[in-house]
């Protein structure tokens, strides 16, 4: 049986998504190691068209990579201006990523990002601070220079693969 989940653990085809209704950064990992990043941004000023588009290129990164497991961001209010725009922007990226994985039948964790700083030991004070750090953690970890979004979801993902054993999947 521990065999089995091993074999599985090894078959494993994550992606990891840092998502975000403008500009997202995604890992794919095959077999516990990094086999390709990235970002994608979308543009429309109708956030309608902005999901339809989300919800387009995770289906194509999921077809493409033959992903069979899914990673990605809780969502939190942030203390700006329009946080509470932004939250409701976020929550419906949200909600069609969660969606879209329920249909396909895919496997998927939520991950706040305070859980998946505290497990690679990203720290600083401020939220640009704790960025800087992530984007130096994967230049050190992986030797990949990227843009945030496309470093925290290597984080994402690194943490999930981290911390997968922990995980009760029975549920």
């Amino acid at each position: 049986e521990k065999e089995l989940a091993v074999l599985v653990q090894q078959m494993s085809n994550l992606l990891a998504l840092d998502q975000a209704s403008l500009t997202s950064g995604f890992a794919v990992f095959k077999d516990g190691n990094l086999f390709d990043y990235g970002k994608f941004t979308f543009s429309d000023e109708d956030i309608a068209d902005r999901l339809v588009k989300i919800r387009n290129k995770v289906i194509e990164l999921i077809d493409q990579y033959e992903i069979n497991e899914v990673a990605f961001e809780d969502i939190q209010m942030q203390n700006s201006v329009n946080n509470v725009q932004t939250f409701k922007v976020l929550a419906e990226v949200y909600g069609v990523i969660l969606e879209l994985l329920q249909e396909k039948e895919i496997k998927y964790t939520i991950i706040s990002a305070n859980t998946w700083k505290s497990t690679l030991g990203i720290k600083g004070r401020a939220r640009a601070e704790q960025k800087r750090n992530a984007q130096q953690f994967v230049l050190d970890t992986y030797n990949v220079k990227a843009i945030q979004d496309t470093c925290d979801a290597i984080c994402i993902g690194l943490h999930h693969l981290t911390k997968k054993n922990d995980y009760d999947w029975s549920e």
